[in-house]
């Protein structure tokens, strides 16, 4: 007799898997590629300083580098910096038609310095920020302004400033208050929305090196912006009686829940090993998976709830948390393999996902998408050992059941994230099959 889940209910017909790189529609071609879009931020690239130098351009990084926590549905730019308190990088943007994206600045080794998180960036006057509860999400005028200054923050402030066209990041000095030297600033831009590019259909920001001296004979900078004409071309859910049976056994004293765990994955919290966008993401590392291919390892757990920016419709500001992932990475560096995140599983009538993988093994008839079932064929994975990261992305502060409150390194407990806990247990094939005999839905 096998200790079960519950057999998962029907499809939510709304979130089936969708293709990330659909084609954008042909009445919306025009509109996404124009030039023209940012044209303005080049002209008006004058940095509010007397000498601007010239542009500079983001080095793109593969989601599967050394060490950034990679997730596949993202892209990464970085660019690296040496500190001259002279000079400040001024970065012209657009925000882009995506889910999530942040600038942050890093110093030597790595140390984080501070962030701009989307939401947290005041745009440019006459512009929008799409980002914030209720905005509008298809808003014309789109534009900020972000810059890093080599100085010491503001006694009393943090090193993010925000403002009107003039949000700064003072990368003088780490965290710590030591003085840094040199470092980088990264670009991450999460699941552009559907129809558009990796960069979310407005192209990658502007950086130009400006002096912050009043003498206009500065050494090393020529005011060239005017005269550029080398533009850049942008892409225009019962309750906790229900849970997950074989997850955990609840039982009640004094109106609290015990739980007796019983699943053969395990969670540990980990932090950041590079510079991540805030806190305010939550990272947990699973056990070492065994890749039998005689068995799938099934994983059920509710799943938080999530703005649907992939479909173009707006951030209401009720959501759980704005993304959430499972990737598949290696122990040494944290490389990651593949990814599936929240639009593209199946999430059931009951609001759970069941995520079955198979390192081998066949798929069983049943584990379709009409049954409720995300089905990820992994046998083509590099033979190397593997682990899960969980990942919980800008989450809401109304959003408890997360691995918040789990220090570095130690395991969470079901406790901590109830029926949000990835529960993963390894499975035959025969136990898919008496779910859906004679088109049954059992529990058993």
């Amino acid at each position: 007799m096998y200790f079960m889940y519950p057999c998962p209910y029907y499809v939510n017909i709304a979130m089936r898997n969708i293709v990330p790189n659909s084609p954008l529609p042909p009445s919306m071609q025009k509109c996404i590629h124009d030039p023209s879009s940012i044209s303005g931020l080049l002209e008006d690239c004058n940095c509010n300083s007397p000498i601007p130098g010239p542009h500079q351009n983001w080095i793109e990084q593969p989601f599967n580098t050394f060490l950034i926590l990679g997730d596949q549905n993202s892209s990464f730019y970085i660019f690296p910096y040496e500190v001259d308190p002279e000079t400040e990088i001024v970065i012209k943007g657009r925000y882009p038609y995506a889910r999530y994206f942040a600038l942050t600045v890093s110093g030597v080794f790595s140390l984080f310095v501070g962030s701009a998180v989307d939401r947290k960036i005041i745009p440019d006057p006459g512009s929008t920020n799409p980002f914030l509860p209720g905005a509008n999400w298809d808003a014309k005028n789109r534009n900020y302004t972000l810059k890093i200054r080599f100085t010491s923050p503001p006694e009393g402030s943090n090193h993010f400033v925000p403002g009107a066209g003039n949000n700064i990041i003072y990368a003088g000095t780490l965290e710590n208050g030591e003085p840094n030297k040199h470092g980088m600033f990264s670009l991450r831009i999460y699941v552009p929305s559907i129809g558009y590019d990796k960069t979310g259909g407005v192209g990658l920001p502007l950086i130009t090196f400006c002096s912050t001296r009043k003498d206009k004979g500065h050494e090393g900078f020529h005011n060239t912006s005017k005269h550029n004409n080398n533009k850049q071309n942008p892409n225009c859910f019962e309750h906790y009686s229900n849970f997950n049976n074989s997850a955990a056994s609840y039982i009640r004293d004094n109106n609290k829940l015990a739980y007796s765990h019983s699943c053969d994955l395990t969670w540990s919290r980990i932090l950041p090993t590079l510079d991540q966008p805030e806190a305010n993401t939550i990272y947990t590392i699973s056990n070492q998976i065994v890749r039998d291919p005689d068995q799938l390892l099934f994983i059920r757990w509710k799943a938080p709830t999530f703005p649907d920016t992939y479909h173009n419709i707006g951030i209401t500001g009720d959501e759980d948390m704005r993304y959430w992932s499972m990737s598949f990475v290696t122990p040494i560096g944290l490389l990651a393999f593949y990814t599936i995140s929240d639009y593209q599983t199946i999430i059931d009538k009951m609001g759970y996902v069941n995520l079955v993988i198979s390192f081998g093994a066949s798929r069983p008839s049943g584990v379709t998408p009409e049954n409720g079932f995300t089905w990820v064929d992994a046998s083509h994975l590099p033979l190397v050992p593997l682990f899960l990261i969980y990942r919980n992305n800008q989450i809401s502060p109304n959003f408890p059941y997360t691995a918040k409150n789990v220090p570095k390194n130690e395991i969470v407990s079901p406790q901590e994230m109830g029926e949000y806990y990835p529960c993963g247990r390894y499975m035959n094939s025969i136990y898919f099959h008496s779910c859906y005999d004679n088109n049954s839905m059992k529990n058993d």
